[in-house]
């Protein structure tokens, strides 16, 4: 009888104060004055369970209902928290999210890099990768800060703080008389823990269908990623040649030029601040 007596006791103090507070910590049970829910959590911090459903379609649809509108459901097909704009539901992500860029450096190409190769005897083409770009800091635009540093004797870029980077990179190159099938710029990663291992984490290609149609090969690349403080960054330049009659000797050359007509070559790191 007396478990039921305060059972009631809370429900009547629950409907008349119209505030609630969930808290870990029993000494902690005041919800925020601005809140109708105020949860509340000590360290390690216990997390807020929304509703999940299999798949969004499994979820309630009151197309039309603006009382509805914010009401959150998490959809384990996808992995996205989805939230209900008064017609449908709508999955966080694909909501655009302004972003403020921080300019932390910027390097320009001091020189071109020839890339070229060589059809061998009994081959039918050839390729050459990962050809190291240089990178400079003594442009007109050139700066760096304490959080990039490059190393202008192995072209290599460190990062110095764990952040969300959007990393800009351009060049454009000269096609020999014999143009490639592919010449590629790549930029490329390695990890702290293996400084010496670089991955490529986005390129951009020229093709010879594009050659055909009369396209300049310029190249322009831009990638979000998180990186953390030591990984290292370079560029790499990446041909290959495979003409339709295949003969021994017959070479194909692409040149990654520093400035010209097309513009400048370039890398710039700027920090993403959501």
């Amino acid at each position: 009888m007396k478990k039921i007596h305060y059972i009631l006791f809370c429900l009547m103090a629950m409907e008349g104060y119209a505030q609630v507070a969930i808290s870990t910590n029993p000494s902690d049970h005041e919800p925020h004055p601005n809140a109708i829910l105020d949860v509340k959590s000590t360290v390690p911090a216990k997390a807020v369970l929304l509703t999940s459903v299999p798949q969004i379609s499994d979820a309630a649809n009151p197309v039309g209902d603006n009382t509805f509108k914010g009401a959150l459901v998490y959809s384990k097909n996808n992995a996205s928290v989805y939230e209900h704009d008064g017609t449908r539901w709508r999955s966080t992500y694909d909501y655009v999210v302004e972003t403020k860029p921080q300019y932390l450096a910027h390097f320009s190409r001091p020189s071109n890099v020839a890339l070229s190769c060589t059809i061998p005897f009994l081959g039918t083409n050839c390729t050459v990768s990962n050809i190291l770009i240089p990178i400079s800091n003594s442009g007109p635009s050139d700066f760096q800060g304490t959080n990039i540093n490059l190393s202008l004797t192995s072209n290599i870029i460190t990062v110095n703080e764990t952040a969300l980077y959007r990393i800009t990179y351009r060049s454009y190159a000269v096609l020999g008389s014999n143009s490639p099938v592919e010449a590629r710029l790549k930029l490329q990663k390695a990890s702290a823990a293996t400084p010496t291992t670089f991955a490529d984490i986005d390129s951009q290609s020229f093709t010879s269908d594009n050659a055909r149609l009369g396209y300049n090969p310029v190249f322009n690349g831009s990638i979000v990623i998180q990186l953390n403080a030591g990984d290292k960054i370079s560029l790499s330049g990446y041909m290959q040649y495979s003409p339709t009659v295949p003969v021994p000797g017959l070479s194909s050359s692409a040149t990654f030029q520093n400035n010209g007509s097309n513009g400048t070559g370039e890398i710039i790191f700027e920090k993403v601040i959501l």
